[in-house]
């Protein structure tokens, strides 16, 4: 099966790719323009202690190429001042200024208090290999590997993506509001 968790022969620069498309909006207010944000994202995910960490991503590749990424975790694995360390550590200092209040008002999406089991936390397949079936079978796969109950949150307007969760056997257990406006999410939960 094509589907493996990242190792160090991973193209990185695909993967950091990946994980920044893999929400339009959110990355940019995160971490900024693509330019600015790929360096960042790659540090990140070549350290150990945060949740962009190469030992939650699954990659899907075929002839050579990386055409699909899964992130995906037990919340309660991480430690929360390691992977802070990680994101001194990735960050300039001005970036994490600048975090912080960004980070307050996507408190209520960060927050994973009602998460049991693991998180999917991204799934990105590269434009190109779309339609082909992929990011189901990531998620599938995922879900076989973890036998607990697997979460993920869903943009209110992505309709197409609630509608595939559903049909992968997830349900809709709360909305999630954002202080900013039309924004928020559903979070998912599939059971065993």
């Amino acid at each position: 099966m094509p589907i493996r968790l990242m190792s160090p022969a991973t193209d990185l620069d695909v993967v950091a790719g990946l994980v920044y498309d893999t929400d339009a909006y959110l990355f940019p207010l995160l971490f900024g323009s693509r330019g600015h944000a790929l360096p960042i994202l790659k540090k990140l995910i070549q350290l150990d202690a945060n949740s962009f960490s190469h030992r939650y991503i699954q990659v899907y590749e075929a002839e050579g190429v990386v055409q699909a990424i899964l992130i995906g975790y037990n919340h309660r694995e991480i430690n929360k001042e390691a992977e802070e360390a990680d994101f001194k550590s990735a960050l300039p200092l001005v970036d994490l200024i600048l975090l912080v209040p960004k980070l307050w008002i996507l408190r209520p999406f960060m927050d994973k208090s009602d998460v049991t089991g693991h998180y999917i936390q991204n799934v990105c397949v590269a434009p190109e290999h779309r339609g082909k079936g992929i990011g189901s079978l990531l998620i599938r796969n995922f879900c076989e590997t973890h036998a607990t109950d697997v979460w993920l949150d869903v943009e209110l307007g992505n309709t197409a993506a609630l509608q595939l969760y559903e049909r992968l056997g997830f349900r809709v257990s709360r909305q999630i509001p954002i202080f900013l406006p039309g924004l928020g999410s559903y979070r998912l939960v599939r059971q065993p």
